[in-house]
């Protein structure tokens, strides 16, 4: 099998996995705040959802590289 197709396996196995860790955690982090469930409507609640993951998912991304580079010097 080659190293693009290994790693496409693993990246998928990962997806699942982080997606459902990260929902779970931005229902933590918005519980009991302004942004509590409680106080929004279904789509409103969604929309919030989607709009943290996402501005979660760019600030991971963007921080990749610093964190790869870091981790190659052992810093």
């Amino acid at each position: 099998m080659s190293k693009m197709k290994i790693i496409d396996e693993i990246a998928d196995a990962q997806v699942s996995y982080i997606k459902e860790t990260l929902y779970d955690s931005v229902q933590w982090a918005i519980d009991g705040s302004e942004l509590d469930h409680d106080k929004l409507n279904g789509d409103e609640y969604n929309q919030l959802m989607h709009m943290i993951m996402c501005a979660t998912i760019e600030k991971l991304h963007s921080g990749l590289d610093e964190f790869i580079c870091c981790s190659k010097n052992g810093k």
